[in-house]
C-alpha cells in the first residue's frame, strides 16, 4: 500500500516536477513521533509555535536511519550529537511534518527548492508543488 505522504515525481525531458505530500503537523513528543513518523527516508521540517503561529526553524533530509530515528534524536535530551535547536525543542511547543522519498537524489533536488542547497544536477529545471493538509496532531 502506498503511503499518503509519499512524494511523486514526473519527468519530461530535462524538466522534473515533484509533488510533495506533506504529513499533518505532529507535536514533537517522543510517543507521538514513535507512533506516527515512519522509519523511511524523507525530508522533514521543524516548526515552533509562537503566539499561535507556526514558524519554520529547520529543514533536513534523512536517508540512513529514516525520519523517525532522526526526529527522535532531535527530541532526546540525552542525545550527544550536535543539535542547535535543543533548547527551543525542550522549552517551546514544536511540531514536525514530513514527506517520504525513495531516492536520495530526489531529496537533494527538493532540498534545493526548500533551502537553496545543491541539487543533484540531473535536470535543467525543477518544479516543486506542495500539498499541505493543515492538520495538527497533538498529545
Amino acid at each position: 500500500m502506498q503511503n499518503p505522504h509519499q512524494t511523486y515525481k514526473q519527468v519530461s525531458g530535462n524538466i522534473c516536477r515533484y509533488t510533495l505530500n506533506w504529513s499533518p503537523y505532529v507535536e514533537m513528543d517522543r510517543y507521538l513521533v514513535h507512533g506516527i513518523v515512519p522509519s523511511e527516508g524523507g525530508i522533514f521540517q521543524v516548526y515552533v509555535n509562537r503566539k499561535g503561529q507556526l514558524h519554520l526553524i529547520h529543514t533536513e533530509l534523512s536517508h540512513y536511519g529514516g525520519l523517525r530515528n532522526r526526529v527522535r534524536e532531535m527530541i532526546d535530551p540525552l542525545y550527544m550529537g550536535h543539535n542547535p535547536y535543543k533548547d527551543i525543542i525542550e522549552n517551546e511547543q514544536c511540531f514536525v511534518r514530513y514527506s517520504i522519498f525513495t531516492s536520495i537524489t530526489d531529496m537533494q533536488d527538493v532540498m534545493n527548492y526548500l533551502t537553496g542547497s545543491e541539487n543533484s544536477g540531473r535536470y535543467d529545471e525543477i518544479m516543486v508543488f506542495e500539498k499541505d493538509l493543515l492538520k495538527v496532531r497533538k498529545v
